[in-house]
């Protein structure tokens, strides 16, 4: 191999002016070079800021995530608790209509009762009267059938009698005309004192005490606390009751009647 020669180096030298150009370079690199650190420096600051920032942002945007959520959730569930109320209201509403009709039915059904009463009142009154009559005419039935007899006894023990006795017959036959005439009477005036007393309302005999309105209507101790209008004239009844003296005394005279009746018929 052949051997290179090594130049000289050759060492020039610089100039003055030349001198001061480099040094003012070297201190122009310098500084850009600092700058330039101070910029990376500010950048890595403001890189880490801006992580931060998104880690906080993150952070915050998961936590309203989740609290809108719930708000979405509780106005959900207040949503389906409202239309529960609605449900449970129309319910309600509907219950209270079948309730008004079922109402105004169950009305109709005691007015209708009412009068169906009424006239099965009547209806037994009117039977009551037919069964007191038939009464009367069997217990008159009776008493001939009794006179038949004893005019039979008379007949067969004619014979034997003397004219006293024949006379006494006479009397005991015409006893039993007597007393259904009597009968007749005493029933009348039943009858009439029953119709007096009769109750306007509940149409049964008023007994004591017997009240009545400023008109002198009379009305049952059973039916006077159930009104409050007067049902023969519709006077309002005073908060005081007032008593029935002349019915009282009417009903009393029923009474002793229906004793001198039963002492009649037993007789």
């Amino acid at each position: 191999m052949k051997e290179k020669k090594i130049k000289p180096v050759q060492i020039k030298e610089k100039k003055p002016n030349e001198t001061l150009k480099d040094a003012v370079h070297e201190v122009g690199s310098k500084k850009e070079l600092k700058k330039k650190d101070v910029l990376e420096s500010t950048l890595n600051d403001l890189t880490e800021n801006v992580e931060k920032w998104e880690d906080m942002f993150e952070d915050w945007s998961s936590s309203k995530t989740r609290e809108m959520a719930k708000f979405t959730s509780e106005e959900t569930n207040l949503k389906e608790k409202i239309m529960l109320f609605c449900q449970q209201r129309q319910k309600i509403r509907e219950d209270m209509v079948k309730h008004e009709f079922e109402s105004k039915e169950l009305l109709k059904k005691i007015v209708e009762s009412e009068t169906s009463r009424t006239k099965l009142v009547k209806k037994r009154q009117r039977v009551q009267a037919r069964m007191e009559e038939r009464l009367y005419e069997l217990k008159t039935e009776k008493a001939k059938l009794l006179e038949a007899i004893q005019r039979i006894k008379v007949e067969m023990s004619k014979d034997s009698e003397d004219n006293a006795t024949e006379n006494e017959s006479v009397k005991k036959i015409e006893q039993p005309d007597l007393k259904k005439e009597m009968t007749n009477e005493l029933m009348k005036e039943i009858e009439v004192k029953e119709r007096d007393l009769e109750c306007p309302v509940c149409f049964e005999l008023c007994t004591k005490p017997i009240y009545m309105c400023n008109f002198s209507h009379q009305i049952c101790k059973s039916c006077r606390p159930k009104m409050t209008l007067c049902p023969q004239c519709r006077e309002p009844y005073k908060k005081n009751k007032i008593r029935n003296k002349e019915k009282e005394q009417t009903s009393n005279n029923l009474k002793q009647l229906y004793k001198k009746m039963k002492v009649h018929l037993e007789a």
